[in-house]
């Protein structure tokens, strides 16, 4: 019986020791999550607003990007509009000296008139698309830019949520944070 006991016993000291060891290797692998500052409180949401029509609106970086897209607009739309004087000093021409024209000239010059008008009119629509697709990046590009620091900001500065103000229905002004994101924008330019 003694041997009996005694590898009875050698087991539940081996078995112990498998658990004691166990326990322990839990304990250092607990240590630096025990070592880490506690997570936030329920208390502690730092929330945020802020408005992109008005970054859009008051911003000089945007201001800027929009003024030049401005003018590459003006500029395009004066192309059209003298092309478009031109045609119509055409018609008025076919109008004024079609009745004195023969036949085989005027069939030429309203030939001629309407190439240009078709001319014209693919122009102003290729023109027109091709501004709303510069309009379209422009606007997302400044936009992502905004998102990105926006981003950053609510990680140097703590905040749980930050909603942009077109998506809420109410919102308490004292967390409106439009103007430092606009501060933010203008400086990273």
């Amino acid at each position: 019986m003694d041997s009996s006991l005694r590898i009875g016993r050698l087991k539940r000291m081996k078995k112990g020791l498998v658990i004691l060891t166990s326990m322990l290797i839990a304990l250092v692998l607990a240590l630096p999550a025990l070592a880490a500052p506690p997570p936030k409180a329920r208390g502690d949401i730092k929330i945020g607003v802020f408005d992109m029509q008005k970054v859009m609106r008051e911003s000089k970086t945007a201001k800027a990007a929009i003024a030049a897209f401005r003018k590459d607009l003006d500029a395009k739309r004066s192309t059209l509009a003298a092309q478009e004087k031109e045609i119509r000093a055409m018609e008025e021409d076919l109008k004024k000296a079609g009745a004195k024209m023969s036949a085989e000239a005027r069939r030429q010059k309203a030939d001629k008139l309407a190439k240009e008008i078709r001319e014209f009119k693919l122009t102003g629509g290729d023109m027109e698309e091709e501004l709303k697709r510069k309009d379209r990046e422009m606007t997302q590009k400044i936009v992502g830019e905004v998102m990105k620091l926006v981003g950053a900001h609510a990680k140097k500065e703590n905040y749980t949520l930050i909603f942009e103000r077109s998506m809420l229905v109410a919102v308490d002004e004292s967390v409106d944070i439009t103007d430092t994101v606009i501060k933010l924008y203008d400086a990273g330019k």
